[in-house]
């Protein structure tokens, strides 16, 4: 599998949308529609992905966070017996 840099894409990338035709550009620079659909759409969606990649980091964050507090309520629970209005143990 050939790989290309990030400079080279964005010039094919450049060139799709001055020219308007996939098709023509990959001719031009022997490369598969396929692969210059799939730069396209990265590039074109560079903000969307990178936006729900800060969200699922987010929504781990605060799943952890969640957590944490439901063992500190209940370590509350089992040290402070008040937190449960119970009576304290004597």
């Amino acid at each position: 599998m050939k790989s290309f840099t990030a400079e080279f894409k964005d010039q094919i990338v450049k060139e799709v949308q001055e020219v308007g035709n996939i098709s023509l550009v990959c001719r031009k620079h022997n490369l598969r529609t396929s692969t210059v659909h799939t730069w396209f759409h990265k590039i074109k969606n560079k903000d969307k992905i990178s936006t729900s990649k800060v969200n699922r980091e987010l929504l781990k964050k605060l799943k952890d966070q969640e957590h944490e507090i439901l063992v500190l309520k209940a370590l509350l629970k089992k040290t402070y017996p008040l937190w449960n209005n119970e009576k304290p143990l004597s």
